[in-house]
C-alpha cells in the first residue's frame, strides 16, 4: 500500500513537470486530402467592361448631295474648248500627214505661152511643238514633190522636171470654229532640183542639163476629218503648184 501510493505521486510529478508526457497522438486538423466531401469554388461574377456598357457612337447621316440640276450637267459634260484637246483638232504632240495632187502652174513657169504641166505629186508631214503662243498652235514638218512641165512649138520639144525637198512652218486655228475642221497657214523654204531637156540645136538629138535653186512658198490650207485619223485636205498658195487637194491623216 506504501509502495502504490509512492508510485503515484511519481506519476502526478511527473504529469505537472511535463505536461506533454502522457499524450501518445496529437490532434491535427483533418486535410482537403482526407476529407471525402470537397468544396466546389464559386466562379468569380464578370465585372461588366466599361466600353462594352456604353453605346456606340453612331456617326450622323451624311447629307444627301445635291441633285444635279441639267444647266450643271450639261457644263460638266462640254468638253474645254482648247485647241489642243479632241481627237479632231491639231494640237502640242500631234502629227498629220497630207498626200496629195497639185493643180495649176509654179516656179513662174506661167510666163511662157502653150507650157503644160503634169499634176504635182506632194507628202507633207507635220507636228505641232508649241501651243502657248495666241490661241492657236504652230507645227513644224516637211515636204517633198515632184512636178513636170513640157512645151512645143513646131519641131522644137522642151521639159522641165522638178523635184522639191522643202521645210514648212504652219500657225493653225480654227477659224470657223468647227470640230472637225483644222485651218492653218504657213511658209516654205527648200530646195528644187530641176533637170531640162531639150532639141533646141540638133532636132534629132536632146541636150539636157539643171541645177539646184532655193525656193520657198508660201500656202493657206484646212483638213477636215472624217474619223479620228482619216480626212481631206486643201492647199492654195504658191509652191508646187497653185491648188493642192488630197487624202490627210493623223496619227
Amino acid at each position: 500500500m506504501k509502495t502504490l501510493g509512492i508510485s503515484t505521486l511519481i506519476a502526478v510529478s511527473a504529469l505537472a513537470t511535463n505536461p506533454a508526457v502522457g499524450q501518445t497522438r496529437p490532434a491535427t486538423k483533418p486535410t482537403a486530402a482526407s476529407t471525402s466531401k470537397t468544396v466546389a469554388a464559386k466562379p468569380a461574377a464578370a465585372k461588366p467592361s466599361p466600353a462594352a456598357a456604353k453605346p456606340a457612337v453612331v456617326a450622323p447621316a451624311a447629307e444627301p448631295a445635291a441633285q444635279a440640276t441639267p444647266e450643271t450637267t450639261a457644263k460638266a459634260a462640254a468638253p474645254a474648248k482648247t485647241q489642243a484637246t479632241g481627237a479632231h483638232t491639231f494640237g502640242k504632240g500631234s502629227m498629220a500627214a497630207n498626200l496629195g495632187i497639185g493643180f495649176g502652174l509654179g516656179y513662174g513657169y506661167s510666163l511662157f505661152s502653150g507650157i503644160r504641166s503634169t499634176p504635182a505629186l506632194s507628202l507633207s508631214v507635220e507636228r505641232g511643238i508649241i501651243d502657248n503662243l495666241g490661241p492657236g498652235v504652230i507645227g513644224v514638218g516637211g515636204m517633198i514633190g515632184y512636178k513636170a512641165y513640157s512645151w512645143k512649138s513646131g519641131d522644137y520639144k522642151g521639159s522641165w522636171k522638178n523635184f522639191l525637198v522643202s521645210a514648212r512652218g504652219a500657225y493653225h486655228y480654227n477659224v470657223f470654229d468647227i470640230p472637225k475642221l483644222d485651218t492653218y497657214a504657213g511658209i516654205s523654204l527648200g530646195v528644187r532640183v530641176e533637170s531640162y531637156s531639150d532639141n533646141y540645136l540638133d532636132r534629132e538629138y536632146t541636150r539636157e542639163y539643171g541645177g539646184s535653186y532655193v525656193t520657198s512658198g508660201f500656202f493657206l490650207g484646212g483638213r477636215y476629218m472624217f474619223t479620228d485619223n482619216l480626212g481631206a485636205f486643201g492647199e492654195a498658195g504658191y509652191d508646187m503648184s497653185y491648188l493642192k487637194l488630197g487624202l490627210t491623216a493623223r496619227f
